[in-house]
């Protein structure tokens, strides 16, 4: 390796008074150390790159010790290795010899002050063992000495080295072990430097990048820069908001105790932060989240503002449809319970302060759970749409309509005026529902009952007005259905105690206290008794015979009447056998279906088991449907039916002549008798109407072969109409009431010693 040329070279000596000019003074040392340090940090203030700087410090260093090359290296803190940073004057072949060394005890200078974090100073480099690790190279490229000094952190920490390597065996003087330590100081801080700059560029980047705006004013509050993001928000640029205030960017949304408040804040603690409004260029409002920082000097005194703020008016419109969705019906889009309670509360307190009057109504559809299952529950739900729809349009504006869930709706009336006015849109509601519904090419007609409560005649709390309003909506429906009630206290009695009756009746079945009567059905022409109706009666052990009427509506809505409805088969079936079997004249025994056993499966596998159990003759035993339960699910039925005619059961349509069947599906029907109701029999002498749809039912019986059963009849006259119009069998009062299995019992004996005799 050839000793390089030295750089800004002195005579060596002068020939008159034999002075080697290399010596040079304290004083010359001091300028050379003092200009060393002034030229690579001005480097370093002007912006210069780490690898120029590093160039040209050891370019000084080799100018300053002649025969010399001057080289960083610095330790890669992931892999541990030296690289050479910088060696602007080394042969390149000889770098790949140093390049990647692993600082050790036998790694030449600068692997040994890298590994002890000392300065490593060798003054004959062929003969000392620490160049073992490296002898080819020094042998190769001839290194007589080289001094090495580290590269230390602000934590003390090696960063890399820096190194004077000569040809000569050499031995650093005073000065020289001060440069080293100077250039490795000036080294570590070129470094620190373009850490800093990386990290400046890093957040510079992340700044400009960020979604969040961002400002910095000076201490007087005049915009100094801001980000891309900002610029974004708002639709500012960069120079229209330099010098201005961000008083620009204010909204008029909030009064100056706002921004007082928040510069005390400020003041007090260095920081705010909170939810703002403010205003896009555009004029348009929005939202944000606003963080304020200050910055202060070393003295304490404030320099600038820092601003980040977020745009949250995305933020803002998922918390409306959040909101929304929390509190209205995904379905029909109208308010939910938890905003129709909110809503009423807050009316209540209006009501309250100023002294004025509420209406709730409480809606419920008719039968809305028989059209669901017929049409299915897509167009179910869109009935629903319809029906708020239709509701909504009847309403005033200042009133909310509100979906509970199901089919249940509720209309608060604020201030709704007196009672004829509040009863007058009651009628209004469930006229709006009359007309039919177009759903999915068919029609479909629903009914309403409604229940009315008032504030603060029925209830001044916001559950007890909606409690009342139930109420009243099912003696509504008790009443008939497709009308409205108003709430009276008597109502409450009366809910209690149906709840009483409700909670016996669930132990009713297992205390035994049900029981069979039986009502006779007679020929019409002979009188004989040919079959008898099972009716079901409840003896309450303190208040005696329930009235069915009572209790069967009950049974229906809880579900208990599918396990009952199972008892009376059994027990019917059983009482038919036993009456057999005691050689009574065998009859035809009638047990009524409910709408429960008529839409569930259950029935299918019930009844053959009763029957085997019983030893029950089918062909004795005939199940009633009414017309109206047939009417409601007539496809459903058919199926039903089809299957119990499998078993060899008999049929019967009771109530016939009032619920509207088709013949088409009639004809369907796997059926051996029609019922006509009672409320056509009871009127037959004095209404040609009634007169007319029992002529016609006994003759489409007839002429589809199946047996006609006229219920209800009272007196000889009513007997006398049906027998000319060729009836075939009656049953009512006129023949015998309902009887217990006792008294039918003795029935049956008479008859039988009658044709004895």
């Amino acid at each position: 390796m050839k000793q390089p040329p030295a750089k800004n070279r002195v005579p060596p000596t002068d020939p008159a008074t034999g002075v080697n000019v290399d010596q040079q003074t304290e004083t010359d040392q001091l300028d050379n150390l003092l200009e060393l340090q002034r030229r690579i940090l001005e480097s370093i203030a002007s912006g210069l790159e780490s690898v120029t700087i590093l160039n040209q410090l050891c370019q000084l260093i080799e100018a300053i010790v002649p025969h010399s090359l001057a080289s960083v290296m610095l330790l890669n803190p992931e892999s541990g290795l030296l690289r050479v940073a910088s060696s602007p004057s080394f042969p390149p072949q000889a770098l790949p010899y140093f390049d990647g060394i692993k600082p050790g005890e036998t790694m030449g200078s600068c692997g040994n002050a890298a590994l002890s974090g000392k300065p490593v100073f060798i003054d004959n480099v062929p003969g000392d063992v620490r160049w073992d690790g490296l002898r080819e190279a020094a042998d190769m490229f001839q290194i007589g000495s080289c001094w090495s000094f580290p590269i230390l952190s602000v934590q003390l920490e090696v960063r890399g080295t820096f190194a004077i390597t000569s040809l000569e065996g050499r031995t650093p003087d005073a000065f020289q072990t001060r440069l080293l330590e100077t250039a490795s100081w000036l080294a570590g801080i070129t470094l620190r430097n373009e850490e800093r700059k990386e990290r400046l560029l890093q957040w510079s980047t992340a700044v400009e990048n960020s979604s969040e705006g961002m400002m910095i004013t000076d201490a007087r509050g005049n915009i100094l820069d801001v980000n891309s993001a900002f610029c974004v928000i708002t639709g500012y640029t960069a120079q229209e908001t330099r010098g201005c205030n961000p008083r620009i960017l204010r909204s008029g949304r909030h009064d100056e105790s706002f921004y007082q408040a928040m510069w005390n804040e400020l003041k007090q603690t260095g920081h705010w932060q909170g939810e703002i409004w403010n205003r896009r260029k555009d004029g348009e409002v929005y939202p944000e989240w606003l963080s304020i920082s200050q910055i202060a000097d070393d003295a304490g005194e404030i320099q600038n503002y820092v601003a980040v703020f977020t745009d949250i008016s995305s933020i803002k419109e998922s918390e409306r449809q959040l909101f929304h969705l929390a509190h209205h019906d995904p379905l029909t889009r109208l308010p939910n319970r938890l905003l129709l309670n909110a809503r009423l509360e807050h009316l209540i307190d209006q009501a309250r302060r100023n002294i004025h009057s509420i209406a709730l109504m409480f809606l419920d559809l008719d039968r809305f759970k028989n059209i669901n299952d017929s049409l299915g529950h897509a167009l179910g739900d869109q009935l629903l749409i319809e029906v708020a729809q239709r509701l909504n349009g009847r309403i005033r504006q200042q009133d909310t309509l509100a979906r509970l869930g199901g089919d249940e709706f509720v209309v608060i009336l604020d201030q709704p005026g007196g009672t004829s006015e509040i009863a007058n849109l009651a009628q209004v509601l469930i006229d709006a529902l009359d007309q039919p519904f177009s759903l999915g090419g068919k029609e479909a007609f629903i009914t309403t009952s409604i229940g009315i409560s008032l504030y603060p005649d029925d209830a001044i709390e916001r559950e007890a007005l909606l409690r009342n309003a139930d109420i009243a909506m099912y003696r509504a429906k008790e009443e008939g259905r497709h009308r409205y009630a108003f709430y009276t206290p008597s109502m409450t009695r009366h809910v209690q105690e149906r709840h009483t009756l409700e909670s016996q009746l669930r132990r009713a079945l297992e205390r035994e206290e049900f029981e069979l009567f039986y009502q006779p059905q007679v020929e019409a022409n002979s009188g004989c008794i040919v079959g008898s109706e099972a009716l079901l009666r409840w003896r309450h052990p303190q208040r005696g015979l329930i009235s069915p009427e009572q209790f069967i509506p009950i049974l229906e809505e809880t579900g208990l009447i599918e396990d009952v409805g199972r008892w009376v088969l059994e027990h019917a079936c059983i009482q038919t056998v036993t009456w057999q079997q005691t050689g009574l004249p065998g009859i035809r025994m009638a047990v009524n279906l409910s709408r429960g056993q008529i839409s569930s499966t259950c029935l299918g596998q019930q009844l053959p088991q009763i029957l085997q159990h019983t030893r029950m003759d089918p062909t004795r035993l005939e199940l009633e449907i009414t017309e109206h339960n047939f009417m409601q699910r007539p496809d459903t039925a058919i199926d039903v039916l089809h299957g119990l005619r499998e078993l060899g059961v008999m049929l019967a349509i009771d109530g016939f002549g009032t619920g509207y069947s088709s013949l088409a599906k009639l004809k369907q029907l796997p059926v051996n008798c029609l019922k006509i109701n009672r409320s056509l029999v009871r009127d037959i002498s004095v209404d040609s109407e009634d007169e007319a749809i029992c002529r016609a039912v006994v003759a489409l019986g007839h002429s589809l072969n199946i047996k006609v059963i006229a219920e209800g009849v009272e007196n000889e006259s009513q007997a006398g109409f049906l027998r000319t119009i060729g009836c075939d069998e009656l049953q009512g009062f006129l023949f015998s009431r309902p009887l217990s299995a006792k008294d039918f019992t003795q029935l049956l004996q008479a008859m039988k010693a009658e044709k004895t005799d």
